[in-house]
């Protein structure tokens, strides 16, 4: 475990290393922890959570890297051995209004093998789209697969997901990620035609992998 949560942490390692301008005692401001936090965080003892990494890209001026544990708790209903046989869920989905999906994380339809683009991704996970609020992107009954772990930058597809106390109900929208600011995450579903806007903080922006 030690080795995996190090890899999460070597972009900032190497950020820190190339910006003499960029220390420690920043980071820690602006991810609003303590300096042995980020001390700890550094060795490998302590997780970076998924509101962090935004936060510490933004003050160490990267894009964020590796993988991130915020929501890993929350994906973490399989048994590793489940995890580790080279496939990943498809969790049931429903539309709900304004292009909002509920995904039931207590409903695995079916498993399939690992695609090579995210073979290693530990906790990716796919749904069927319940509707087409991201055509031409994504049709309805087509599979979108997301990594809750990776954020998703401007211009690419996101899952916006709700940072929920039930984790096996989650919130999300299918859209194009136009940006995110301190305080909003904003994005486009091609289908509705219509920009919609969430607060960055309670929300996040994970990324898609492209359609098969």
């Amino acid at each position: 475990m030690l080795r995996s949560m190090q890899r999460e942490i070597d972009w900032i390692i190497e950020a820190l290393a190339r910006d003499r301008t960029k220390t420690k005692s920043g980071l820690a401001e602006a991810l609003n922890i303590d300096k042995s936090g980020v001390s700890r965080m550094l060795r490998g003892e302590r997780r970076l959570k998924f509101e962090e990494a935004q936060r510490a890209a933004d003050y160490l001026g990267v894009s964020p890297g590796g993988g991130f544990a915020e929501s890993e708790a929350a994906f973490e209903s399989e048994p590793p051995a489940r995890r580790d046989d080279g496939t990943a869920p498809l969790y049931k989905a429903a539309a709900g209004e304004n292009g909002l999906w509920i995904i039931d994380r207590t409903a695995i339809i079916e498993r399939r093998p690992r695609a090579p683009e995210f073979a290693g991704a530990e906790l990716v996970f796919g749904f069927y789209a319940p509707d087409d609020a991201m055509a031409p992107r994504f049709y309805t009954g087509e599979v979108v697969w997301t990594n809750p772990a990776r954020p998703a930058a401007a211009g690419e597809d996101a899952v916006l997901m709700e940072d929920a106390d039930d984790p096996t109900a989650l919130k999300v929208y299918l859209c194009f990620l136009k940006e995110k600011t301190a305080t909003q995450i904003a994005g486009v579903q091609h289908g509705r035609g219509e920009t919609l806007s969430v607060p960055a903080r309670g929300w996040q922006a994970a990324h898609v992998y492209a359609r098969n």
